[in-house]
């Protein structure tokens, strides 16, 4: 097997990054070996159910193949693999409260993603808190439930406001398949 420049010494930043997009957009182990690696690097402590689902939630449904487990298990070994190689370490722990993947010496939360969530929380109304508090957990699914249908609804409206051409079934088809990637 040939071997390859390093891309990290060879090629600026932007590059080595536009070159792994363009990979994983024609060949779906990168996609998700990249979606795998962004994930545990940004947040540690996965397990194997919730890495396959944020990637398939990332790459597409289906995209461990039939047979799943292996997939994710090979797919592992080739990160474990990529992060000795980089000077990292991934692990995985066993403990209860806080077993899972992730890359020893690395925050739980990457410092970036934990700056955005305190920024965010920041523009929260302490009133509004008290009374989500209040709510019991079958008000907080129907009250998500109905945040959900409002924008769903706003996006067929924008939708046929966009497309004139559009009926409201039409438009509605088209934004259940944005949200859901389901079927026209």
């Amino acid at each position: 097997m040939p071997r390859l420049l390093d891309p990290a010494s060879s090629l600026p930043h932007e590059l080595s990054l536009a070159l792994l997009a363009e990979a994983a957009a024609r060949d779906t182990v990168t996609a998700r070996r990249a979606a795998l690696l962004a994930s545990v690097w940004r947040e540690g402590r996965w397990s194997a159910d919730g890495l396959m689902e944020r990637t398939e939630a990332i790459v597409g449904r289906g995209c461990f193949g039939r047979a799943r487990l292996a997939a994710f298990r090979r797919d592992m070994q080739a990160l474990k693999a990529v992060l000795t190689a980089a000077g990292f370490k991934l692990k995985f722990s066993r403990r209860p409260a806080h077993g899972g993947y992730y890359i020893e010496g690395r925050p739980d939360l990457d410092p970036e993603l934990a700056r955005l969530i305190r920024s965010a929380l920041r523009d929260l109304d302490p009133r509004q808190l008290a009374i989500a508090s209040r709510l019991s957990p079958a008000q907080r699914v129907w009250q998500a439930g109905q945040l959900s249908d409002q924008l769903r609804r706003m996006a067929i409206r924008r939708l046929v406001l966009e497309q004139p051409g559009l009926s409201p079934r039409e438009a509605q088809r088209e934004v259940l398949h944005r949200y859901y990637q389901l079927s026209r």
